[in-house]
């Protein structure tokens, strides 16, 4: 019986499949420029032709309108598409080249035959503009392809001519050698830009752009499992059911959609990882992938800014009569284990272990405390002195031996800072 196959294979293979999409979609979006620009070609020759001394005969208009055909036909149907297709992406624009130089090579033979001599200088500016439709195309070896059929064409057209053992000739090819090198060049640097933006645009959705830069720089293993101290948040809407009920689905989503917005963008603006969103509720942590040594700080600081935006929101939403919306949030600092989980279809960064079960507990003993933002003592220990805060008690964690010792941030700090720590025995 064969082993399984590894979850990091799958990943692999999912990460090609991705990659192909993305240039495949790239892909698409060229063709459809391209496609605008063959028609501009199209009226522009027409045009050289018409004006000419020589005139136009029938072979080249008919050529000229079944060309015509194909290119209006093929915006059409790029247009139509809505995603790109890896595999049409490899073969659909290899017709299209041999039907593009099929077109130029065939012109320039009957311009040669129709005035008695070959004008390169319209083949080659012909042959330029095709060549640099394979700047965003699937794969190199589009521009290899095009860069060939270049080369060939005007050699074919050339000889046709009388003209193919002259220096012209031969500065030509080469200068369509050279032009195919850096075509080649921008083909790659473009598929690599596609598929970084997309990668970027999936990384900021949960982890801060800095991070996710250096993700991209690095690689997957940026996002190896890792165990390490961190600081974990647990936050949600309190009430939030009964509010919901006077709501339409509709209002509901967008309603959460604003707030998780607000939220999201806070956590990320201090470092942190918005983990996921579950409900009405959000998981965020900090110090991790990357390693920051106050990430306690940092998750004190998102919490106070995360008071302030609700109190903000709350005044707007007080003008257009809408009830308030109140929230919990509990800080923890300790070990977790943090890395991709989901497999590869659905992967998402997160962290496990006691310490997230223990922020997730503290977030809910706010609702009995009837304030919004608890922290617990190892949090309050990595923060600085002074502090502004008040100790409330100890409470029992489901599932731990020791009580966890609670603080509260008072209402209107602006800033991390809490005030010395009370005395037992002292009013807290």
């Amino acid at each position: 019986m064969s082993e399984p196959t590894k979850g990091t294979e799958i990943a692999a293979l999912e990460a090609q499949r991705n990659e192909a999409e993305v240039r495949a979609d790239g892909a698409l979006q060229g063709e459809r420029r391209s496609a605008i620009a063959r028609l501009v070609m199209i009226a522009m020759f027409a045009a050289v032709t018409n004006l000419s001394p020589e005139g136009n005969d029938l072979t080249t208009g008919l050529i000229g309108f079944a060309y015509t055909i194909l290119a209006v036909s093929t915006l059409v149907v790029v247009y139509r598409l809505r995603r790109g297709d890896p595999g049409k992406a490899r073969w659909r624009p290899v017709a299209l080249t041999f039907a593009d130089f099929a077109l130029i090579t065939t012109m320039a033979i009957l311009d040669s035959h129709r005035t008695g001599e070959f004008h390169p200088a319209r083949n080659v500016i012909a042959a330029a503009i095709i060549m640099s439709f394979a700047v965003t195309r699937y794969s190199v070896w589009h521009v290899v392809l095009s860069t060939a059929l270049a080369m060939t064409c005007f050699a074919i057209a050339s000889h046709d001519g009388g003209q193919l053992a002259t220096s012209t000739t031969a500065f030509v090819l080469a200068g369509f050698a050279v032009l195919g090198v850096i075509v080649a060049m921008t083909n790659h640097a473009v598929s690599r830009m596609f598929y970084g933006l997309r990668q970027r645009d999936n990384l900021t959705r949960f982890l801060p752009r800095q991070v996710a830069d250096r993700v991209i720089r690095a690689g997957p293993n940026a996002l190896a499992p890792v165990e390490r101290e961190v600081t974990v948040m647990f936050s949600d809407i309190r009430g939030f059911t009964a509010m919901a009920e006077g709501l339409s689905p509709t209002d509901v989503l967008a309603m959460l959609d604003d707030y998780f917005g607000r939220m999201g963008q806070i956590v990320k603006g201090h470092d942190g990882v918005v983990g996921k969103f579950m409900g009405d509720g959000l998981l965020a942590f900090w110090g991790v992938p990357d390693r920051v040594d106050d990430h306690a700080v940092r998750a004190v600081r998102a919490a106070r800014d995360m008071r302030r935006a609700v109190r903000e929101l709350n005044q707007w939403r007080e003008q257009t009569q809408l009830p308030p919306i109140r929230i919990g949030i509990g800080i923890h600092t300790g070990t977790v284990a943090a890395g991709m989980l989901g497999g590869a279809l659905q992967s998402e960064y997160t962290v496990i272990g006691d310490a997230v079960n223990v922020a997730s507990r503290v977030e809910g003993l706010t609702k009995d405390h009837d304030v919004d933002v608890l922290v617990s003592e190892t949090t309050w220990a990595h923060l600085p002195e002074p502090r502004r805060g008040t100790r409330l008690a100890s409470a029992e964690i489901r599932g731990r031996k020791e009580p966890v010792v609670l603080y509260t941030l008072d209402a209107g700090a602006a800033t991390i800072q809490v005030s010395p720590e009370p005395q037992e025995g002292s009013r807290y």
